[in-house]
C-alpha cells in the first residue's frame, strides 16, 4: 500500500498568470494499493463528490503513466481523504493527478524521475502551475518549454503566511477560462511581465511593499471579477486588514490574501465583514507548505 499527502496550491499569482504557484497546509491525504482486479474508490470526506469509476482524477492520473511506462494494469484501491475544497481555485485536481502518478510511479517499478513526472503530470493538467507546488512545495515558477517543464522552487520563511478566502459556491475552470480573450494589447502584455517579475523578486526577498505593487493583473482577474460578486470590495477590506498581496485563486472564486503578521485580527475582521454583508464565505490562515507531496510504502 502507498500512502501519501499532497498540498493544496494556489497559482496564478498575481501577474503570474499559469506561471506562479504555492503549496500551502492544506491536504489531500490518499492510500493506493494494487488488488488482482477491479477498482474500490473509497472517500472518507462525504461532503465531496468522487467519482468511483473510472472517471475518478485519481484513477486517470495513474493510468496515464502505466500508459506512458507501459505497465499492464491490475485492479486498484483509491482511499481518499481531501480537506482541498474543489473547483474552488485551489488545486484539487493538481493533488489528484500528483498523488495518482507517484503511486502509479512506484507500482510500475519507478522508472520516472519526478522531472519526467511533473511534465507528465502539466502536461495532464494544461499548465505547471499547481502540479509544480504540488509535487515540489514552497514558491513555485514554472513553465513548459517544448517536451520539458521546468520548475523552480523556493522554499519560503515560515512568518509569511496565507488567508484563503473561500465562497460557498464554485466556478468550473473551463468555464472560467472560456472569458479570457485570445488576443491582449502588447501594453498589457508589458504590464504583467514587469509586475510578475516584481512579485516574485518580493516573494525571495520578503519585500511586504513591492509584493503589493507586483501583485497587479491585466490578463485575467478583470475579466474573471463578474463570477465573483463583490470582488473588488472584498479586495479592499483584505488590504485595509494588512494583506501585503490580494489576488483571485487560480481560476477562482477563491481570494487569497499574503500576510506577515495580525493573522487572528485579520480572520477576525474579515468574518466580520462576511457575517455584516451575509455572505456564507470563510477565511482560513494557512501556512506555506516547504516539502510538497510526501509518499511512503507501508
Amino acid at each position: 500500500m502507498i500512502k501519501l499527502r499532497v498540498p493544496a496550491t494556489s497559482a496564478n499569482m498575481g501577474a503570474g498568470f499559469d506561471t506562479l504557484g504555492v503549496a500551502v497546509g492544506l491536504y489531500n491525504r490518499m492510500m493506493i494499493e494494487e488488488i488482482p482486479e477491479g477498482l474500490e474508490v473509497i472517500n472518507k470526506n462525504t461532503q465531496s463528490f468522487i467519482p468511483q469509476d473510472t472517471s475518478n482524477l485519481i484513477y486517470r492520473a495513474m493510468a496515464e503513466l502505466f500508459d506512458y511506462v507501459g505497465y499492464e494494469q491490475k485492479g486498484y484501491r483509491i482511499t481518499q481523504d481531501s480537506q482541498i475544497p474543489m473547483t474552488r481555485g485551489l488545486g484539487s485536481s493538481s493533488a489528484c493527478i500528483i498523488g495518482g502518478m507517484l503511486a502509479a510511479n512506484i507500482i510500475s517499478g519507478r522508472q520516472l524521475s519526478y522531472q519526467e513526472i511533473i511534465h507528465l503530470a502539466a502536461t495532464m493538467e494544461g499548465h505547471p502551475d499547481n502540479v509544480g507546488p504540488a509535487l515540489f512545495g514552497g514558491f513555485c515558477v514554472s513553465l513548459m518549454d517544448d517536451d520539458k517543464t521546468i520548475i523552480k522552487s523556493t522554499k519560503l520563511k515560515s512568518h509569511i503566511k496565507f488567508a484563503v478566502i473561500i465562497p460557498d459556491f464554485f466556478v468550473a475552470t473551463k468555464k472560467s477560462r472560456g472569458v479570457l480573450p485570445s488576443k491582449i494589447d502588447f501594453k498589457d502584455a508589458v504590464f504583467n511581465v514587469g509586475h510578475a517579475s516584481m512579485f516574485q523578486a518580493a516573494m525571495l526577498t520578503c519585500d511586504m511593499k513591492a509584493l503589493e505593487i507586483g501583485v497587479k493583473d491585466k490578463l485575467h482577474q478583470q475579466y474573471r471579477k463578474s463570477y465573483v460578486d463583490g470582488m473588488e470590495d472584498i479586495f479592499e477590506k483584505t488590504y485595509h486588514l494588512g494583506s501585503h498581496a490580494t489576488y483571485l485563486s487560480g481560476s477562482g472564486p477563491t481570494i487569497l490574501s499574503i500576510l506577515d503578521g495580525n493573522y487572528d485580527e485579520f480572520k477576525a475582521g474579515m468574518e466580520e465583514y462576511f457575517k455584516t454583508n451575509g455572505l456564507e464565505w470563510k477565511c482560513m490562515i494557512l501556512p506555506i507548505d516547504n516539502v510538497g507531496a510526501v509518499v511512503s510504502e507501508i
